[in-house]
């Protein structure tokens, strides 16, 4: 492995604890890793609101790739690059997930939006009335329910559209983004902006977000927690999230 100038990391069920908080052997080794010009990229599908206040207080974080890809941000929010999801396709995602009374957030350029804002982090859905006919440019719609069945089928509807990438992070959601956002496209972006080459990038991963840049990428540490699928992929897999895997194994590296 040729000299590692950057780390990229998933944040749920890889760089944070089952209590989706970071510990504190993390956090050291994330600000000591980047002190030694190592630089630290954040690969998630959170937004923006959710990522940066979860990390607020972590030293050494260079960038964002969030929203499964849909867009990357310096580390003061200052939007670099996106992918936006067709104006065309959000109004049918939005109007098949009424029709069908499923739950959803949207995270958009003029803020996030839910029907649930007692489980999401965002503005009740009914702001997005103030916007008048035309809808905010979206970048992910976060799809929720309780019914295995609902999800099923709005994910056999939505798949039927090739301008959408459907992925999930958990039995009980969905997650749309353009079939541009990936998260292994925007790291390609964000590794050519800082003109570092893919052999000089680590990648850390446990979902069916974190495929798309395993395939692109030669150096993959998937976690011992991670999908199946993600763990034949990788070159090499580690322990789970709940033991502070990815600092152990950057400290590893950096023989720290």
């Amino acid at each position: 492995m040729r000299k590692i100038k950057m780390i990229v990391t998933d944040l749920d069920g890889t760089l944070l604890n089952e209590e989706h908080t970071l510990s504190g052997k993390a956090a050291e080794i994330l600000k000591t890793a980047s002190s030694l010009g190592i630089q630290i990229l954040i690969a998630t599908g959170r937004s923006w609101n959710t990522a940066s206040r979860l990390l607020e207080k972590t030293e050494g974080v260079c960038a964002f790739v969030l929203l499964n890809g849909a867009e990357f941000r310096d580390p003061r929010g200052r939007l670099l690059f996106h992918e936006p999801i067709e104006p065309e396709s959000a109004e049918k995602i939005l109007d098949y997930l009424l029709e069908q009374k499923i739950g959803f957030e949207i995270n958009t350029e003029r803020g996030d939006f839910a029907t649930d804002t007692d489980l999401c982090a965002a503005d009740p859905i009914e702001k997005l009335e103030s916007f008048g006919k035309s809808l905010p440019v979206l970048h992910k719609i976060f799809v929720f329910s309780e019914s295995p069945e609902k999800l099923e089928n709005a994910r056999k509807y939505f798949s039927r559209s090739k301008a959408l990438t459907i992925t999930s992070s958990a039995d009980w959601n969905l997650e749309i983004t353009s079939y541009r956002a990936r998260k292994g496209i925007m790291v390609e972006r964000a590794a050519a902006y800082y003109g570092i080459s893919k052999e000089q990038i680590l990648i850390f991963g446990d979902g069916e977000n974190d495929i798309s840049m395993f395939e692109r990428f030669p150096h993959t540490r998937a976690m011992g927690n991670a999908l199946p699928k993600l763990k034949t992929l990788a070159e090499k897999e580690i322990g789970t999230n709940r033991t502070d895997s990815v600092a152990y194994e950057i400290q590893k590296l950096l023989k720290l």
